[in-house]
């Protein structure tokens, strides 16, 4: 009885044995993958095979796997654009140790949110990446393919053909009080495609009473595709220092062919905006009230003694100016800035495009000081768009 005890504990002990050595072994090598399409279009959702290639080391037969529980859509930045919850799997029974290789080819759906984010964060490409983990030995490797992003079709050369500053409210100056907010946005008018490097800059008190010295605020990146126009906007402008500020963007790519406008401010430590600051009339001489506004319409007036610019304001209702405009004042619904030599100008169409047909508007004319104040500004007229 003893004996059958002995050989049962040896029985056991050897079949211990056997099922141990029979229990795979891998470790996970290299991963690669192809993606096809590898392009993908900003206007709409994308559909792409990726074929997955896995290799095995296997140094025990038996049944080896593979396993991604998950894809992710990565930006460049490393920042987040979507997730896939999709397993993929594999599995087979090897029989001799060495490498061996998987192959997983997955039906990708790439959602347009995915494409759009990435070209909102500035980028032209994204990337999708999954972690596989072997079976048994639970080892992990990543795998990753990129997407590029396209029109769809033969695009042009990214090119900037205007500028168009302002601050939120709609000016192109303002008078603030010491650690007021206050903000700039530029419009753009672009053709083509491509990249985008700018940067907002300011010149600060005292250095503006004389040479101005502009200091970077933010540099930014954006990749612009389908569109005409972009609006960028800057960060918190400075109002520390009572004085005078310049504001100013400055466009690294693409190489522009002209001068990018400036914008002023001034900071008022008075916490009011000059009430008594004379303001003179601007003598209007066309278009007559009550005249339809037409592309060949011609805006003139008379000139302002120290006026280094003078803006065409066009509201939807008359205003009433009790000071200088500020970060609360209404802003005009289209406007055209022009340099002190002129005193004429026609309305342009992407200033007309802020307009409706058949609906009665108010113009006026307002004189620039070369600190940004008004100085001057006409009586409101009205005007019949059509």
């Amino acid at each position: 009885m003893k004996n059958l005890g002995i050989i049962a504990i040896r029985n056991l002990a050897l079949g211990l044995i056997c099922l141990s050595a029979s229990l795979a072994n891998a470790q996970l090598g290299a991963i690669s993958a192809t993606n096809t399409p590898s392009q993908v279009v900003l206007t709409g959702t994308a559909r792409s095979t990726v074929n997955w290639s896995i290799i095995e080391n296997v140094s025990n037969p038996g049944l080896i796997g593979v396993s991604s529980t998950s894809g992710v859509f990565m930006a460049p930045d490393n920042s987040l654009l979507g997730t896939v919850s999709k397993t993929l799997q594999v599995s087979r029974n090897i029989q001799a140790p060495g490498q061996t290789l998987f192959a997983i080819s997955e039906a990708l759906t790439v959602p347009q949110s995915v494409i759009r984010l990435a070209q909102k964060k500035g980028f032209n490409r994204f990337i999708y990446t999954r972690q596989f983990t072997d079976i048994p030995d639970n080892t992990s490797t990543a795998g990753v393919v990129t997407f590029v992003i396209t029109l769809g079709g033969t695009a042009n050369e990214l090119s900037v053909r205007r500028v168009e500053m302002e601050y939120d409210d709609g000016h192109i100056s303002a008078v603030v009080s010491p650690q007021s907010q206050l903000q700039a946005r530029a419009i753009l008018s672009y053709q083509g495609t491509g990249l985008l490097e700018y940067r907002w800059e300011v010149a600060s008190p005292p250095s503006t009473q004389g040479q101005p010295i502009y200091i970077p605020l933010t540099s930014r990146k954006q990749y612009l595709l389908a569109g005409s126009q972009v609006v960028l906007q800057s960060p918190q402008l400075p109002t520390t220092i009572s004085g005078n500020y310049l504001v100013r963007l400055k466009i690294d790519k693409p190489t522009l062919g002209f001068t990018l406008p400036l914008l002023r401010y001034a900071v008022d430590r008075s916490g009011q905006a000059r009430k008594n600051f004379q303001i003179n009339q601007v003598h209007v001489s066309s278009p007559a009230p009550n005249s339809v506004l037409a592309p060949a319409t011609l805006f003139s007036w008379s000139r302002v003694p120290d006026a280094v610019a003078y803006q065409l304001e066009i509201y939807s209702q008359p205003q009433r100016d009790t000071d200088l405009p500020g970060p609360q004042k209404t802003a005009p619904l289209a406007g055209v800035l022009v340099p002190a030599e002129k005193n004429q100008l026609q309305v342009n169409q992407l200033s007309r495009a802020h307009l409706q047909s058949g609906q009665v508007y108010y113009w006026r004319i307002i004189a620039l000081a070369a600190d940004g104040h008004i100085i001057a500004r006409s009586d409101f007229r009205s005007i019949h768009f059509q």
